[in-house]
């Protein structure tokens, strides 16, 4: 077939058409036509940048050292942490496999904790609790937010600190990682002297606390994780959520009209050591009881209505209290005064190896909680077995070895687990 063109010329090709609106579509479809192949190299870039987790490093909120709480006024965080939907998920994201194991002991160590997780058949949010929940993130918004306690902790640490300090008690670190201290004790004596200092000196320190209360048995459902936020008025924020509960977001919403703030997790220095006088109560329980039912709830805001009751054993109380001062969150450059900055303290967290400063309220006492006295006078028998001593012929247990009390304190919060160096020999 032969065409003739607008001039009146013969020829083989059809013309294009001079209808204008054609002439685009034509032009269109082969502009798209010739974008496949640009289109599947940006996918395969962004597909590859998302696994290697490049995103996260360069352009995250932790990107670059960052610590987003010094990005905006104190008066916005309780607002930014409430309101924002994915803000655990997005604080904890790059923390996830952050810190790797170059030595020995450290992968040795993450080997063990890895294995010890996957033998009991719970998900406790990888080997340092900061993955958030995986696979029911549509079931319901509070899972999208967040439930597990000890990523909610590690999400709160990264926004105050950066993601170095919220990963440097790690697993992978080894000996190196940086050590919790023990007991509800030595927490109020460092509490309490802070606290005398900043109503002296009218700036109260903006302490960051990770802390944890657990017990023997893995299974038992009670141990918990979470945080407290000192702020510079001399009041505290109690962050946290629950596992399959409730998440951090739905914490902060809670009114509580016995508190003076109205909040239940806004509290004053005096209703703060309320609740650690109540968690001392709990920890010394012989049985689960109405009372320690109403207590944990008041602590942790989940009623367990009697469920652990019908299975209690000294097990299942919470026996261990671990705290640490992460850092001082840092404030907004030009927040304040020049005056008012050096006055206050800033600084951007606290040195890896010097947790308190070295000031009147640095003297505070490791051995508040006595981890050996606790090994002796109240672990079962069986227990005593596990760790090391033996039966004798009276049926009475008979201590043979001395065991490595550094060690077992890690153990007894999950950051080891036992094996042949647990002992050392007479």
């Amino acid at each position: 077939m032969v065409y003739i063109d607008a001039s009146g010329n013969i020829c083989a090709a059809r013309p294009p058409s001079r209808n204008p609106i054609k002439r685009a579509s034509v032009s269109a479809r082969n502009s798209v036509l010739s974008f496949p192949r640009v289109a599947i190299a940006l996918a395969a870039a962004a597909v590859l940048i998302a696994k290697s987790g490049l995103y996260e490093k360069y352009f995250g909120p932790l990107a670059n050292g960052a610590i987003p709480a010094g990005k905006m006024a104190p008066e916005k965080h309780w607002a930014h942490m409430r309101k924002t939907t994915i803000f655990v998920r997005s604080m904890t994201e790059s923390l996830v496999g952050k810190t790797k194991a170059t030595t020995k002991e450290g992968k040795k160590s993450l080997a063990e904790v890895k294995s010890m997780q996957l033998l009991s058949g719970a998900d406790f949010g990888g080997p340092d609790g900061h993955a958030a929940e995986e696979g029911a993130e549509f079931m319901s918004m509070e899972m999208i937010r967040v439930t597990r306690c000890s990523t909610t902790r590690s999400g709160v640490t990264a926004f105050y600190c950066g993601a170095d300090v919220a990963t440097d008690q790690d697993v992978a670190h080894g000996l190196n990682a940086k050590s919790w201290n023990f007991g509800t004790d030595s927490f109020r004596e460092y509490l309490a002297c802070r606290h005398a200092q900043g109503q002296r000196d009218g700036n109260h320190r903006r302490s960051v606390f990770r802390l944890g209360a657990g017990c023997k048995s893995d299974r038992a459902g009670m141990s918990h994780a979470w945080s407290i936020v000192a702020q510079s008025d001399g009041t505290y924020w109690w962050l946290q959520s629950y596992i399959n509960k409730y998440s951090l977001s739905s914490w902060m919403k809670k009114a509580d009209n016995t508190k003076q703030s109205g909040i239940a997790g806004q509290l004053t220095f005096d209703e703060l050591l309320k609740k650690l006088d109540i968690l001392d109560r709990l920890m010394s329980i012989k049985g689960w009881t109405s009372q320690a039912n109403d207590d944990y709830l008041y602590l942790f805001n989940v009623d367990k209505e009697m469920e652990p009751a019908k299975r209690w054993n000294d097990s299942y109380r919470l026996s261990s209290f671990s705290w640490d001062e992460a850092c001082e969150w840092p404030l907004p450059k030009g927040y304040l005064a020049k005056d008012q900055e050096q006055e206050a303290g800033q600084k951007d967290t606290l040195d890896d190896n010097e947790s308190y400063a070295a000031d009147e309220c640095s003297d505070w006492s490791e051995e508040d909680y006595d981890f050996e006295d606790d090994f002796e006078e109240e672990w079962s028998e069986e227990d005593k077995l596990d760790f090391g001593s033996e039966e004798g012929d009276d049926g009475e247990v008979e201590s043979f070895i001395e065991p490595d009390w550094d060690f077992l304190r890690g153990l007894h919060l999950g950051n080891t687990t036992a094996d042949d160096d647990v002992f050392e020999s007479e």
